[in-house]
């Protein structure tokens, strides 16, 4: 007998187009993301690599010295990449939210079915607020250079020329702008976004969407009714897990190695009064460097072929959804892989691409930045390599347009298959609560007609329902 729920039931989830605008803010945003990440591998990398230049490690006074003048000029670039970068993921949040909302209008004006009733994960978009990472970046901005801002002043007041005064006045501009831009977000944007809901919510009735919700609600009960099959992790999920575990034991023997030699923490006018260790530590400590230099790029590999599996994999998965699908009396498939392939993803080459090109892009600018004499020094070190840099550059742009594009065409591509599986076998999204309880109500059920957030406890999730 087949798990076909809701086959009398005309009533299903359907993903709607959302436009051109709609497909890059979607795609943007998780690219973006994926590459803040990247920002954050590289922090960890300068971390390490100013370590190492401070504590002479490199057995080279010419390399340390170069390190060290790459490390920190790679701090700034890393700032200020993570500033733009973030400004770029809240304004692609907003966006997306505001197309695939004026998209739903479009189509409640041309007379959509009210049999297909927007998805889960649309429905999100409309009854979120459109403005909250964009009200978070703009506000946490005005804070930060707005103190900044007040500090210059008090320096100009006593001290001041006219290029001090030029600089305070853009610093006090930016953090006015910033504050306006948040004050504007939740003032104009969101009003004008609940508007748009309340035409949405004209159209598809509670009624509609509570019968759309009806099979994914009975699919989960009769899920929990049956005996939970406990899934071992499959061999990519293992690879990335070793691969985790070792760049962590690698930074940690690292780290061990260069701070736990001395009894106390040198300062200026003391040394450093050295300590011993039972044999095993002494031979962790005296190899620290040697472990964090293999853990790492195994660690790499490790990844990139998780990577790869997991992508095998999914493509299997999907080939096996498309055979099920042709079959009328096939039963339901597990409820996690349906989840999955359900939902819109980025796929995990697109995710490692978009962070490496975060790490490329640090490491790659400040080489050429301090090849031109930007740096504190070793400009002479690293002209030589300005065009390898402007090279490796190009390289980083384009290897995150490529993770940009094709999360988009899988995602485009694949909008047809996600709603076969939503209208043959809905499953309902996974959540977790806030830390005040709260979770937002489109997760969860019908929500068009209802409060944003709805209170379920703290801790709570989908997967104790």
């Amino acid at each position: 007998m087949s798990d076909n729920y809701g086959q009398s039931n005309p009533w299903h989830w359907h993903e709607h187009r959302i436009g051109l605008v709609g497909e890059v803010a979607r795609a943007g945003s998780r690219a973006l993301f994926a590459f803040l990440i990247g920002l954050g591998c590289s922090f960890v990398l300068i971390f390490s690599m100013g370590i190492l230049s401070e504590e002479h490690q490199f057995g080279d006074p010419g390399l340390e010295m170069a390190v060290d003048h790459l490390s920190r000029l790679s701090v700034g670039v890393l700032m200020v990449l993570a500033v733009v970068v973030w400004g770029m993921f809240a304004v692609a949040s907003c966006v997306r939210e505001v197309a695939t909302s004026r998209a739903l209008v479009r189509a409640a004006e041309r007379g959509a079915s009210r049999y297909e009733v927007p998805s889960p994960e649309q429905v999100q978009s409309v009854t979120c607020d459109p403005t909250e990472q964009l009200t978070i970046f703009a506000w946490a901005n005005a804070a930060i250079v707005g103190i900044l801002g007040v500090v210059g002043l008090f320096v100009v007041l006593f001290d001041g020329d006219e290029e001090s005064v030029l600089i305070v006045s853009m610093i006090t501009g930016y953090a006015v702008i910033m504050f306006l831009v948040g004050l504007a977000g939740r003032k104009v944007l969101t009003p004008a976004h609940e508007r748009r809901q309340a035409r949405i919510a004209a159209h598809w009735s509670a009624d509609d969407e509570g019968k759309a919700w009806r099979p994914a609600k009975q699919a989960r009960r009769d899920a929990s009714g049956r005996q939970k099959t406990v899934l071992g992790l499959s061999l990519a999920e293992r690879c990335v897990y070793i691969a985790a575990v070792l760049s962590v034991l690698g930074f940690v023997a690292l780290q061990a190695s260069l701070t736990m030699r001395c009894a106390n923490v040198p300062g200026p006018g003391h040394e450093c009064h050295e300590t011993t260790y039972s044999s095993f530590i002494e031979n962790i400590l005296a190899w620290g460097f040697w472990i964090f230099a293999v853990l790492l790029p195994l660690a790499g590999i490790l990844a990139v072929v998780g990577v790869l599996l997991d992508w095998k994999q999914r493509l299997s998965e999907r080939a096996q959804l498309r055979e099920l699908l042709a079959d009328p009396r096939a039963p339901r498939p597990a409820e996690a892989l349906l989840s999955y392939h359900a939902r819109r993803r980025m796929p995990p080459l697109a995710l490692v691409g978009a962070a490496l090109a975060g790490v490329g892009l640090v490491f790659s600018l400040s080489s050429y930045m301090v090849g031109q004499g930007m740096g504190l020094g070793s400009e002479d070190v690293f002209a030589v390599y300005r065009t390898e840099s402007l090279v490796a550059v190009a390289i980083s742009v384009g290897m995150f347009v490529a993770a940009l594009l094709g999360t988009g065409f899988v995602n485009v591509r694949g909008r047809e298959f996600r709603n076969e599986l939503m209208r043959r076998w809905p499953t309902s999204p996974s959540w977790s609560a806030r830390s005040d309880g709260k979770v937002l109500r489109a997760k969860r059920g019908p929500a068009l007609h209802s409060p944003r957030y709805v209170k379920v406890g703290k801790n709570a999730s989908s997967g104790q329902v």
